[in-house]
């Protein structure tokens, strides 16, 4: 039996209530109300506000996904929704989870991301 966190390839950093920023475009409209959730190497998490997630559902294309924190690379990123948990016909205030796959990010800005997840859970910097 093997849990979620075992099939993970990378460490997930939870950002809940810490210094991080994030915004992205979405068919060309700059949401910026959105909250990262979490990070890892491979993607992030993203808290994501109802007026802003008609257009969001698993397959749709991010772009300019920019993460917003001192000690993280600020490079416009491209990821892929891979889930939305809480988008339920009748809600039309709060949030949805968004679950975000990075593609075309290069092994640099990768390695970078790892290694700020890693010293943040082993308690180096914030």
């Amino acid at each position: 039996m093997s849990s979620e966190t075992d099939r993970r390839r990378f460490e997930r950093l939870s950002t809940a209530g810490k210094p991080y920023g994030v915004r992205f475009q979405l068919h060309g409209r700059e949401i910026t109300g959105a909250r990262l959730a979490n990070l890892s190497a491979c993607g992030c998490g993203l808290e994501v506000q109802m007026a802003d997630a008609a257009d969001l559902e698993a397959g749709v294309a991010l772009q300019a996904l920019c993460l917003e924190h001192p000690d993280l690379p600020l490079v416009p990123l491209e990821g892929t929704v891979v889930r939305v948990l809480g988008k339920v016909p009748g809600k039309t205030t709060g949030y949805v989870l968004v679950g975000v796959d990075f593609t075309d990010i290069t092994p640099v800005v990768q390695e970078l991301i790892q290694g700020h997840v890693q010293a943040q859970q082993a308690g180096i910097g914030l």
